[in-house]
């Protein structure tokens, strides 16, 4: 369906590049492209839109940046599937959340294992640097998409083994821990942004320096007692984290 260029207005001060990426995500988000979908090629949006292939590419730059759309080479530029929101307010696991937006929450253990405390975990956790934790590393998928990487370091006392079956049967370590009698009540959270590395990219489907969200945290047992270290990896195309505040 051509446009005419009518829809972009050369008076505006709003970049063109600009007008046409929000002319594209209101076809999106009003359900014109759904996820899945191919949007036009370049050379059908330049006719369409009037406009510059420079113009085109810089609009689909905007959307891929953003997480709405993704480019496979050979293939095409393809809306992806909604960002998954979290909240920070409440306390709720990655399979809770995913579970909540009516997704099947899945993960794949890498690795567990009992390692000595290094100085950053030792500190976290409140331990003697060289004490014993359990390591765990877990891709964690929606659906069939993979989401994150999900790197827990745990203070159990001797009493409690974690089994690769346990990990295996159930995707939630939270509530592996809980119906071992450990429930995870309060936690402290850091947010901030990295560039992927190469070994990020592998595992998580993406491009070298592609940005990723990475959450850092404690998390603590209704005793106050820290529990769980974690680093959190997601991709920033497929996850957000909502925050409401007030005054």
């Amino acid at each position: 369906m051509s446009t005419g260029g009518k829809m972009l207005d050369r008076r505006s001060p709003i970049p063109l590049y600009h007008q046409l990426s929000q002319s594209l995500l209101a076809q999106i988000t009003n359900g014109h492209y759904e996820p899945g979908d191919t949007l036009p090629p370049e050379r059908e949006l330049t006719q369409d839109f009037d406009v510059s292939r420079i113009t085109v590419r810089r609009a689909i730059d905007e959307l891929e940046n953003e997480g709405y759309v993704r480019r496979v080479q050979g293939r095409g530029t393809f809306v992806a599937p909604p960002r998954i929101q979290r909240g920070i307010l409440k306390l709720t696991s990655f399979s809770e959340d995913i579970a909540a937006l009516g997704m099947k929450p899945g993960s794949e253990l890498l690795t567990l294992r009992q390692e000595p405390a290094q100085t950053r975990v030792a500190r976290e956790l409140g331990l003697n640097e060289g004490a014993t934790v359990w390591f765990v590393e877990r891709l964690r998928f929606a659906d069939s998409d993979v989401i994150g990487l999900n790197l827990s370091y745990l203070a159990l006392p001797e009493s409690i083994t974690l089994r690769r079956s346990d990990l295996e049967e159930e995707p939630s370590l939270w509530k592996v821990l809980a119906e071992k009698g450990i429930v995870l009540m309060e936690s402290d959270k850091v947010i901030g942004a990295i560039a992927a590395e190469d070994w990020h990219a592998e595992l998580l489907d993406v491009r070298e320096r592609t940005p990723l969200l990475q959450v850092e945290g404690v998390a603590y047992s209704g005793a106050g007692q820290p529990v769980e270290f974690h680093q959190i990896i997601t991709r920033a195309d497929r996850y957000k984290y909502h925050l409401h505040v007030t005054r």
